[in-house]
């Protein structure tokens, strides 16, 4: 299986290639585009990425290949049957307002992602799923406020949060891409 690059080589990668999208942004519209499509065409992906460039600068092999990976690694992670996906997200150790506006800029490409792989009204069946796809919106526009005066309950909040996400992002997968019986692996 491939692993999941590190969040700063996948900025990085970006970065050096002109894009105007963060890492964070960049896993958070590939996940809503498989989502909602159950499929990601990655040039398609890639071409987003890089399509307000800020250089001239061509896009370097390696950062073709790790975004490649990113890819991969999400398809498997997203419908793995253990629930072992992880969002791209600013590392734990990054202070609280960039992991908060990472955590938004994933929201944010989330929903965008969701609307590039071909979501519609019709689409939401459950309660549930249309409740977090409004609030993923809300999340998108999450800022950090310097107002917080305990930073252990502001970490307990950030990471409650984010694992609502991460849920809620699966279950969206699991109502919009539903497994059945025949794609199922039989075990003998």
């Amino acid at each position: 299986m491939t692993e999941m690059p590190a969040y700063t080589q996948v900025d990085e990668a970006l970065f050096s290639g002109g894009s105007a999208v963060c890492a964070a942004e960049c896993h958070g519209v590939l996940c809503g585009i498989l989502c909602a499509s159950g499929a990601s065409d990655i040039q398609t992906w890639v071409r987003h990425l890089f399509e307000t460039r800020t250089t001239d600068r061509e896009i370097s092999e390696d950062s073709l290949k790790l975004l490649h990976d990113v890819h991969q690694c999400t398809l498997t992670e997203i419908n793995h049957e253990t629930l072992e996906f992880k969002m791209l997200m600013p590392d734990p150790s990054e202070s609280m307002d960039v992991r908060i506006s990472g955590l938004a800029d994933w929201c944010s490409g989330f929903s965008l992602g969701l609307i590039m792989g071909g979501l519609n009204e019709q689409m939401l069946l459950s309660d549930d799923v249309r409740e977090f796809v409004e609030d993923i919106q809300y999340i998108s526009d999450a800022s950090f406020s310097e107002d917080e005066n305990d930073p252990n309950q502001a970490e307990k909040s950030f990471t409650e949060i984010e694992e609502y996400v991460r849920m809620g992002v699966l279950l969206v997968n699991e109502e919009l891409q539903p497994i059945t019986l025949e794609q199922k692996p039989t075990i003998h």
